[in-house]
C-alpha cells in the first residue's frame, strides 16, 4: 500500500456489531460470527472515535490528546490494532 494512499484512507465501524459498557468495560459481540471482544480504555476510546470515519492521523491526534503517549508509538500502536480489527471485521477502510 502506497503512503499517500494510507493518508487518505479512513477507518469506520462495521454495522454488524453490538457495543456495550460492562462494568467499565466496552463489550463488543460481532453479529454475523458471534465473535466476542473486550476492550480496555485505549482500545474504548478508539472505538468511540470510529463512530464516523476518521483518518489514522486523526485517530492519532485524538489518541495524543487524551493519553499520555508518544505520538510514533501512538502511531505504531494504532495502525497495528486496526489492522487487527479489520482482520476481525469490526472495522472497515473507505477513501476519504
Amino acid at each position: 500500500m502506497a503512503a499517500s494512499s494510507s493518508l487518505t484512507q479512513q477507518y469506520v465501524r462495521t454495522s454488524d456489531v453490538i457495543s456495550t459498557d460492562v462494568a467499565g468495560d466496552l463489550v463488543l459481540l460481532h453479529t454475523q460470527n458471534w465473535n466476542y471482544f473486550e476492550f480496555d480504555k485505549i482500545a474504548a476510546s478508539i472505538w468511540k472515535l470510529l463512530d464516523a470515519p476518521r483518518s489514522l492521523p486523526a485517530l492519532v491526534e485524538a489518541l495524543v490528546a487524551e493519553f499520555e503517549v508518544d505520538e510514533a508509538v501512538c502511531l505504531s500502536d494504532t495502525k497495528a490494532f486496526l489492522d487487527d480489527m479489520i482482520a476481525q471485521g469490526l472495522v472497515t477502510i473507505v477513501e476519504g
